[in-house]
């Protein structure tokens, strides 16, 4: 971030595009995302809203993993969900010392809290999500769960699941003993219990008894259904198969009964989402019950479900095509989906992983060029879902060669230009990825090496004051940082026993990221041209110059193209390697710039003005 301040002239020109240029009812969801405000992304995590920029519609927020993220107001209104000052997640990002002197005193209280806090979320998995290692380390966590399950034990109105995944429950009241019996059944509040007293019911009765309640027992599992809200259908969707495998259970037809099937959507693609909200492990068999009840329009839902299809699920679809003797049919679906990029990476994983079942003629160089497509897509919509796939790609040793082997020569210069080219890896992953196929086809050595030449060849601008802040890191990291790292390995060396020496592990890993970031800051000061931007002439949108431009129907907006370093956007400062910088280039006034939105689309942008950042 650049140390210098905006002109007076500046601000007013950032203070002219205010509030209406958003609409009302987005203004209505801004209303609690206000600095200081505690907010959680589902994949970023915990943050704190640093500030809130009117001009550029957009908020910084200081994320765990991501410090200084901008976000824009509409994606930030869709995906942050703000947390009340006494939120759990909220005090340990705030206050950590006050929140583990709690968990040491009351740990069954603050369990409490924090299951009351996260409703159906609150599963052993996420809260140990939430805790570690955010409060405690990995150690420590496994002390205060023993501690909190023994409280809760105590404590009968915590429903504790078996699974990791199922969510901890605490009722208002305390529950009174139960035979299993239908009066469990009758008395049963919410969805959850409705089929754990179904569970109960058929543990603890013989079929024949449950057969002549049957009736009974539908009608009261019928109007819990009628009881769930429209926008949780999911729930409805739970009930009728817990409803369908009780049937079964008994002797009875396995099927939903007409009552929640009326509840559930008619049309594949809505039924595919509704399928997609419910746990994983029930995926499949709520698909497959889906699919006797659809009769021929079962390819329809299980076409809907592919993009998103993986593990169980996939393992469910792809046995229903084969019983169906129809497995062509899904190979062409999938063929499909891959050219036209439109897979999860999930999805993905799953056919690298499969690669030498049957879908070997859609696997090969295709699914190697699909898998770097849909890491960038997912990497530039900012939403790092395909952690999974970054790592099966780096670590399965197997996979490369399995997918590359028999690749023609032609074909191989082609993915390694792909490779070369994408943005889903760190320079020390890309260059381990590079060795690898080296090592498969060493013709393209030769290739690689001349591009990592160009690489470092090339240069890019940056202002001063960026690049002085680049080499007083590189000198921290030299003169401080590895040299306590060194030390720290030497006396972690000396508590002996490497392989289940924690601090040795530890500092080893430190000396790797030390390392890394030392060869990146070399690597970028050597290429860096410092500047200050004068001398530019401002006739055409370029390094160093303010830009002023308009999208119908907003309001105008104006943001300064600096280095590659220089990003402020609380002052409407960007980088010029930044893809709304790079639209932005090389455009005069009058002209029109395509400016990449949120959604991956474009707006088309007319450029009002353009003046030199430094007259």
């Amino acid at each position: 971030m650049l140390a210098r301040m905006p002109t007076d002239t500046e601000n007013e020109d950032i203070a002219q595009t205010d509030q209406s240029a958003v609409n009302p009812q987005l203004q209505e969801k801004l209303k609690p995302l206000v600095p200081g405000a505690v907010c959680r992304h589902r994949s970023w995590g915990v943050g704190e809203i640093v500030s809130r920029d009117e001009a550029l519609g957009s908020l910084l927020i200081n994320f765990r993993t991501k410090k200084g993220h901008s976000m824009e107001f509409e994606y930030a209104s869709q995906t942050l969900k703000v947390l009340t000052e006494e939120h759990f997640e909220a005090r340990i990002l705030k206050d950590p010392a006050a929140i583990k002197s709690q968990a040491g005193k009351e740990p069954g209280e603050l369990i409490k809290q924090a299951v009351q806090q996260l409703g159906r979320e609150a599963t052993t998995a996420r809260l140990e999500e939430a805790f570690v290692p955010h409060l405690f380390a990995a150690s420590d966590w496994k002390k205060f769960w023993e501690a909190a399950k023994r409280a809760m034990r105590k404590d009968t109105r915590f429903l504790i699941p078996s699974k990791r995944t199922d969510p901890i429950q605490y009722l208002e009241t305390a529950p009174q003993a139960k035979t299993g019996g239908i009066e469990d059944l009758k008395e049963a509040v919410g969805v959850r219990r409705v089929i754990e007293s179904l569970e109960k019911l058929q543990k603890n009765q013989d079929s024949g008894v449950l057969q002549s309640q049957a009736e009974e027992i539908f009608r009261l599992v019928d109007a819990a259904g009628q009881k769930v809200p429209k926008s949780q259908v999911g729930q409805v969707a739970e009930l009728a198969l817990a409803r369908s495998e009780f049937a079964k259970a008994i002797g009875l037809p396995a099927e939903p009964g007409s009552v929640l099937r009326g509840l559930l959507p008619t049309e594949p693609g809505r039924l595919a989402a509704v399928v997609e909200t419910l746990p994983t492990g029930k995926q499949p068999r709520f698909v497959e019950l889906m699919a006797e009840i659809l009769g021929e329009r079962w390819t329809e839902l299980f076409n809907a479900l592919l993009p998103r299809a993986a593990g169980r699920l996939m393992d469910a679809i792809t046995a229903k095509f084969k019983k169906a003797g129809r497995g062509a049919e899904l190979e062409g679906a999938l063929d499909r989906l891959l050219r036209e990029r439109q897979v999860h990476p999930d999805t993905v994983v799953w056919l690298c992983r499969n690669r030498s079942g049957e879908f070997q003629k859609i696997g090969g160089p295709f699914l190697f060029l699909t898998a770097l497509a849909v890491l960038e897509k997912e990497q530039l919509a900012d939403r790092w879902r395909a952690s999974r796939l970054h790592d099966l790609i780096l670590e399965d040793k197997d996979l490369i060669r399995d997918l590359l082997a028999a690749s023609a020569p032609e074909e191989m210069r082609d993915i390694t230009r792909a490779a070369l080219a994408s943005t889903a890896f760190e320079e020390l992953d890309k260059r381990s990825l590079m060795g690898a196929l080296v090592k498969l086809h060493p013709h393209i050595g030769s290739m690689v090496a001349g591009e990592n030449k160009v690489a470092a060849t090339e240069s890019f601008v940056v202002s001063w004051e960026s690049l002085e802040k680049r080499k007083k890191e590189l000198e921290e990291i030299v003169s401080k940082k590895i040299p306590a790292n060194s030390k720290d390995i030497a006396v972690a060396r000396s508590y002996g026993d490497l392989r289940e020496n924690h601090e040795f592990k530890a500092a080893k890993e430190m000396q790797a990221v030390l390392m890394r970031r030392k060869a990146e800051l070399e690597s970028m000061i050597v290429s860096a041209q410092g500047t200050d931007f004068s001398g530019v002439k401002g006739d055409v949108a370029d390094i160093g110059t303010v830009v002023e431009y308009q999208v119908d129907g907003e309001a105008p907006k104006k943001v300064t193209i600096l280095g590659a370093w220089d990003s402020d956007p609380e002052n409407g400062i960007i980088s010029y390697q930044t893809a709304v910088g790079q639209a932005l280039l090389k455009k005069k006034v009058g002209e029109s710039a395509d400016l990449p939105t949120e959604g991956g689309g474009k707006n088309k942008a007319k450029i009002l003005s353009v003046r030199p950042y430094r007259a």
